[in-house]
């Protein structure tokens, strides 16, 4: 028997560097996991639009976005998300924790190293990392 309710709409960043880590951000809140800026497409607001606004909040750098990686549908025992995840490229700005309290650490790490623990966005760093664009995944998380 599937879930019944619609899927919330999020978005995350695939941010690398001239060496090839991948942008992460800690939360500060929760399990203070990492993973790359995520977070809600808003109503009225593109994934695309969603993205770039989550990326300046969490990190403080304007970016552009490249291209879509992949999408994942992401089913828990009682909520589904659709995750938009996309290949960014940083415009403006050098990452920077915000001043709202939401981010406890930023930094670029070697995808191949990854600190722990990982929030749910974070699939999308292996997808990212290969270079392929256009995936779907169906994926369930314990949540």
């Amino acid at each position: 028997m599937g879930i019944k309710v619609p899927p919330t709409l999020t978005c995350t960043a695939l941010i690398f560097d001239g060496a090839r880590r991948i942008l992460l951000i800690r939360e500060n809140y929760g399990e203070r996991r990492y993973g790359p800026p995520a977070g809600a497409v808003e109503p009225a607001e593109t994934p695309q639009e969603a993205v770039v606004r989550e990326v300046f909040e969490e990190t403080c750098v304007d970016v552009r976005v490249e291209r879509l990686v992949a999408l994942y549908h992401s089913r828990g025992r009682r909520q589904r998300w659709l995750t938009f995840a996309f290949r960014c490229e940083i415009e403006r700005g050098t990452p920077t924790i915000p001043t709202t309290g939401e981010i406890a650490e930023i930094g670029w790490f070697d995808p191949s190293d990854l600190p722990e623990p990982l929030t749910h966005s974070a699939r999308a760093i292996a997808d990212g990392v290969v270079g392929e664009f256009g995936i779907v995944r169906d994926v369930f998380v314990d949540a």
